[in-house]
């Protein structure tokens, strides 16, 4: 006589396990990451002094931990000089007010330099900026015993933007950054991918929403941060000198 087998219950005790070990998967995936949002808000003025030089104030706010908290505020003022065949150098100096590794907030400053160049081909325009930051810590002596409290990076960006679009200008962003600072990080640790739409307000105004994902490899857990901004800008129009008339003879 045949004994009958009890297939359906083995199957039953197979998807229990599988659903078991998909559950542990996600939860340690999801412990082995943190993801935050975060909101920008930035207001700026620009303009040129001269031909060639030219200035630059703004002012910024960003929140952290789902944008309920502030991650940093801070007032940059830069100053920018085009050189020859779409070239350009530009340095600039930050005074922030964050958050130390204590909770505690503080006034903070950074500084960098940056080299550019800017071409159009067809109806894109181009653009790719490197740069070094550095940000020097309150305490001389932490330079040494907290060197994560002074870093300094070397920042890639390349961007492209849609030129030929009536008032509105998309585009692409994608930026590498490297700590110089460090020899525990080696490489590319943090990228950041945005996508911004621009749109022109008459006076020489703009308004800006973008989208950006941040992520960071430089610790024992990956880092990503959702960010969502807006920006408002005004450009100012360098006075044309009046030309001197000729004396009667």
């Amino acid at each position: 006589m045949k004994t009958k087998t009890k297939l359906p219950r083995l199957k039953i005790t197979v998807n229990k396990a599988l659903l078991t070990a998909l559950t542990v998967l996600v939860s340690l995936s999801c412990q082995a990451q943190e993801w935050d949002f975060s909101t920008w808000h930035k207001v700026a003025v620009k303009g040129e002094l001269t031909k060639k030089l030219s200035l630059s104030v703004e002012q910024q706010l960003r929140l952290q931990e789902n944008s309920s908290a502030i991650d940093e505020t801070f007032t940059e003022i830069g100053l920018g000089y085009d050189l020859p065949k779409g070239f350009a150098i530009s340095g600039a100096y930050r005074l922030g007010w964050s958050p130390d590794d204590d909770g505690f907030y503080n006034n903070r400053h950074r500084y960098n330099i940056d080299l550019k160049y800017d071409r159009k081909i067809w109806k894109l325009q181009a653009k790719v900026r490197a740069r070094f930051q550095h940000r020097p810590s309150n305490h001389l002596l932490n330079d040494r015993l907290e060197p994560n409290d002074s870093p300094a990076f070397a920042r890639i960006k390349l961007s492209v933007n849609y030129r030929k679009l009536k008032k509105w200008t998309p585009g692409l962003e994608f930026e590498t950054f490297i700590r110089l600072d460090s020899p525990i990080e080696t490489g590319v640790t943090r990228f950041r991918y945005r996508a911004f739409l621009d749109y022109d307000l008459p006076k020489r105004q703009e308004l800006g929403l973008f989208y950006m994902l941040q992520t960071d490899f430089s610790g024992n857990t990956p880092a990503f941060v959702s960010v969502v901004g807006v920006s408002y800008s005004y450009e100012w129009k360098r006075p044309k000198k009046k030309k001197k008339k000729k004396a009667d003879k």
